[in-house]
């Protein structure tokens, strides 16, 4: 595959000959024209640039917060994504509830353990409580530990009982002191009457000092009629520290908020702080003194009420004085959930390197009329070079181009912009574990290449490679998380070993990588390349560490291809196909 070809360098700039006078006045009279005229293209220079410039930082600002946006939307539906199947563990579609749980307990228990162990997360909760006042719950502390808080009368309280495995002895540890009763809760009383999952209202749990929501779905008994609740407990503090995590520029903030504008998680802030009475209470845009959050939340009140699902927009708004671009889009589910994830940053910051490079630019012009119109004239043309680098490097990146080059090698502010832009880019795009691309970085090759080939009228075929590794779930939890990131960065540098120049690989998530060989328009082609690549991630791993240090460990991988444009002509149907054929490939009984 040949390589991209790079762009012709910018012509060096002469500079034009002067003749020497005889006289200094004749010199002078030569020279302040010049100055003259060198301060007005300066001057000239500088209005042009400002205005290319900042239509070019705003442009691509906000597609970077649209993307930024879409992160957000993303990690919430990650975080939400095991609840249902929680639930649906517990008490599956179809399996109706008993009138007394003492009747199923073990098989019961055995349920709630399967279910606290879907996401993989220690302190997740899972609980069931009936008409009759029973309840029965697990909370999961380790791997082989759990807390069973157990009542099987409506008027006892609820005992703690300590498991060490899913089938081990309960030992009882504890009881309440008051009567939990699950029939007069929130959850049970609104999962009760609904005939779907739901949420119940954010809630603070003060024992945690953690913000708390509970999905909750009705379990039948033989007849037909609610016999139960089954719920999951889901603490939010990893979104908070998701978002607080977002690479954002200074002055901008990311958040999520509910429609009457509770927040959620917001970048830079807590989402919770001190009541009258010492207590913690939730954050609400309204009446809060931050400017970003408050006005933010009242102009897209009207969205979140009226929007369907997944819409998104940007818009700009007036806060504090200032305008403000808004990136935003409403996140909803089938159990009720509307929330909002917001990105909101002000002009003035969006703006702030390009102003700021102009006030450069124009310290370089009274420096020409203060040195030599020689080397004036040089130290100029360099900037203007750089600057039209770099102002067609951001037009690119604006228009979806992520991988435009910005080749500036500067100390000064102009190379600080391209430095932030190029971080910024690769924050965003690159998989912070391996280091290789990852899913938007993939859905802008598979957008650029499909698309191109659209506009051209000329197919250029390629082949996607979808490979998901075998055995590595049980590598990860015997030999640790550690050794699991290990083993990740030592395939990602293995496959992109077995990579042409022009080809991608990029992490999906997990153990899933992608890969794109542009070029490749047939199964053979394909084939090979796949076995290189089984062949690579087969080898054994040598970068483990403690214990597994020095023994014979290996993975193993289930891949399958699509090519374009035989099987399909957009990402999304080519992901599938891929997807399709990498299980078609993966053993029956192969251990993940």
């Amino acid at each position: 595959m040949p390589e991209r070809q790079r762009p012709p360098a910018a012509p060096a700039h002469g500079t034009p000959p002067t003749a020497r006078p005889r006289q200094r006045t004749l010199r002078l009279s030569l020279i302040l024209p010049f100055v003259s005229l060198i301060a007005l293209l300066t001057g000239g220079l500088g209005v042009m640039w400002y205005w290319s410039g900042s239509r070019t930082a705003t442009d691509l600002s906000r597609h970077l917060m649209q993307e930024m946006v879409e992160r957000m939307v993303q990690a919430v539906g990650a975080h939400l994504h095991n609840s249902g199947a929680m639930l649906q563990a517990v008490y599956p579609e179809g399996l109706a509830a008993g009138p007394d749980i003492r009747e199923d307990l073990a098989s019961l228990r055995t349920r709630l353990w399967a279910a606290t162990s879907l996401s993989g997360r220690m302190g997740d909760y899972v609980h069931y409580g009936n008409v009759a006042g029973q309840n029965i719950g697990l909370l999961r502390l380790t791997p082989t530990q759990a807390e069973l808080r157990m009542k099987t009368r409506a008027q006892e309280p609820r005992t703690y009982y300590r498991l060490d495995g899913i089938d081990a002895r309960a030992r009882a540890v504890s009881t309440e002191a008051t009567v939990f009763d699950p029939r007069t809760r929130p959850w049970f009383k609104a999962a009760r009457q609904a005939a779907t999952d739901v949420w119940t209202p954010v809630y603070i749990d003060f024992n945690a000092r953690d913000l708390v929501m509970t999905r909750a779905r009705r379990v039948p008994g033989p007849d037909g009629q609610a016999q139960g609740v089954v719920a999951t407990d889901l603490f939010l503090n990893a979104l908070q520290r998701f978002v607080d995590e977002l690479p954002m520029v200074p002055g901008g903030q990311a958040m999520l908020l509910e429609p009457d504008g509770a927040v959620i998680a917001i970048s830079g802030a807590a989402n919770m702080r001190p009541g009258s009475d010492g207590r913690p209470e939730r954050v609400h845009a309204a009446g809060s003194a931050n400017t970003l959050l408050r006005e933010s939340h009242a102009a897209l009140r009207d969205a979140v009420s009226q929007g369907a699902a997944g819409r998104r927009a940007n818009l700009v708004i007036e806060a504090g004085g200032d305008k403000v671009q808004v990136a935003w889009q409403r996140i909803t589910d089938s159990a009720g959930l509307n929330w909002l994830a917001v990105v909101a940053l002000p002009h003035k910051d969006m703006l702030a390197g390009v102003r700021r490079d102009l006030l450069l630019l124009g310290a370089l012009g009274l420096l020409v009329l203060g040195f030599a119109l020689a080397i004036g004239l040089h130290i100029f043309g360099g900037v203007a070079r750089d600057m039209r680098t770099l102002t067609h490097a951001m037009r690119r990146m604006g228009a979806g181009d992520m991988d435009a080059p910005i080749r500036l090698q500067r100390g000064d502010e102009i190379g600080e912009l391209a430095r932030n832009f190029r971080a910024m880019r690769q924050s965003l795009f690159t998989d912070p574990l391996t280091g290789v691309s990852n899913r938007g970085a993939l859905n802008h090759l598979l957008a650029r290449l499909t698309q191109e080939s659209a506009v051209d009228g000329q197919l250029v075929p390629f082949a996607l490679v979808f490979i998901d590794l075998n055995r590595f779930k049980p590598l990860n939890d015997r030999w640790g998380h550690d050794n699991g990131d290990r083993a990740l960065r030592e395939i990602a540098q293995r496959l992109r070993a077995q990579l042409r120049a022009g080809d991608a690989l990029a992490r999906l998530g997990g153990d899933e990588f992608v890969v794109v060989a542009q070029g490749v328009g047939d199964d053979d082609q394909a084939l090979q390349l796949m076995e290189a690549l089984r062949l690579a991630i087969g080898a054994p791993l040598r970068t483990l560490k403690g214990e597994a240090a020095g023994r014979t460990l290996s993975v193993g991988a289930a891949i399958g291809h699509a090519l374009f444009p035989r099987d399909g002509e957009n990402p999304s149907d080519l992901l599938r196909c891929a997807d399709e054929a990498m299980y078609r490939d993966k053993p029956v009984d192969e251990e993940r």
